[in-house]
């Protein structure tokens, strides 16, 4: 606002300037000063507003990105929470995963809160950032994909998985094309150590019951989980 105020004022300023140049006569010594001085003064005016705006554009594209990042973690961690699979994996990966989810996949309350919040989320900075997320090509329609997570509660019949798992493959494309990675689905038989029941879910979501009949200390490993 300050920025703006001073920038008009400038502006006005330079106006008046030239308003006193024709008034006086372009012919005579002062006229001529005054018009030199005015043309000089809205060129400044004009430049600083210009290089002001480019500098403004590039800070939001910066915490626009912030944003994209941090809500693509957010997703990265809710799915390996929902499907296990490798801890940290790119987004043709996350894309495999989730078209591999399946109709009887389990949704616990806790995996549940995850993409809840996820939908929550993308629904407030939507609401509080616009601007910003504006001033990124593509991350609006990434958050207005995850957005559709907040209503995963609503209704008298619960979010299926296959609904959310295509909720999340649009904002993963979505936010792939934003962040310039992957956006070619991994096959997702080519993915290793899926799990999506419930117990090994609680067991990488508390890090509680990690201890499961027949699952093998390097699988928990390879998980990113304790051995306990």
């Amino acid at each position: 606002m300050t920025r703006a105020l001073v920038t008009s004022a400038f502006l006005l300023l330079s106006v008046l300037v030239l308003w006193g140049a024709f008034t006086l006569g372009l012919d005579t010594g002062r006229g001529e000063f005054l018009m030199n001085l005015g043309v000089e003064i809205m060129g400044i005016v004009i430049t600083v507003a210009v290089v002001e705006w480019f500098l403004d554009r590039g800070r939001l594209q910066t915490q626009a990105r912030e944003i994209a990042w941090d809500t693509l973690s957010a997703v990265e961690h809710a799915i390996w929470i929902w499907q296990g699979g490798p801890r940290e994996v790119e987004t043709d990966e996350l894309l495999g995963i989730v078209h591999a989810v399946g109709e009887s996949d389990p949704v616990p309350d806790f995996t549940e809160n995850l993409f809840f919040n996820i939908g929550t989320r993308s629904k407030q900075v939507l609401h509080r950032d616009l601007k910003t997320v504006e001033a990124l090509p593509g991350l609006l329609q990434a958050l207005e994909n995850f957005a559709r997570l907040n209503a995963i509660r609503e209704g008298k019949t619960p979010m299926g998985p296959l609904k959310i798992a295509s909720i999340l493959e649009d904002g993963i494309k979505a936010l792939a094309k934003v962040l310039d990675q992957p956006q070619e689905r991994h096959l997702s038989r080519l993915i290793r150590y899926r799990n999506p029941a419930a117990e090994e879910q609680a067991a990488r979501h508390f890090g509680v019951g990690i201890n499961v009949p027949g699952r093998k200390q390097g699988e928990r490993a390879r998980e990113g989980m304790p051995l306990g």
